[in-house]
């Protein structure tokens, strides 16, 4: 593929290389698509935001997805002798 700059773009791609932001003109194209990339990221994330609601309900939905089952732990194994042993000092 070739990509043809107009005289302002060569400007700013020369500009670009003396300023070290990027080594040659074949690393416009990366930029720009990472770029392209980052704007497209933020915007799913800006359209899929859940409401303050939606993410309780979500939220709730997980919490009680879990099983009750599971045994407590006792006083001595959440002790911090029991976790951290005598470095926790």
């Amino acid at each position: 593929m070739t990509i043809q700059f107009n005289a302002e773009q060569e400007q700013v791609i020369e500009r670009a290389i003396e300023a070290g932001l990027i080594h040659g003109p074949e690393d416009v194209v990366e930029v720009g698509v990472e770029t392209i990339r980052q704007q497209l990221d933020a915007k799913l994330a800006r359209a899929s935001a859940l409401t303050s609601n939606e993410w309780s309900r979500e939220f709730h939905a997980w919490v009680h997805g879990h099983s009750t089952a599971a045994p407590l732990l006792s006083d001595e194994a959440l002790s911090r002798e029991s976790i951290y042993g005598t470095s926790g000092r």
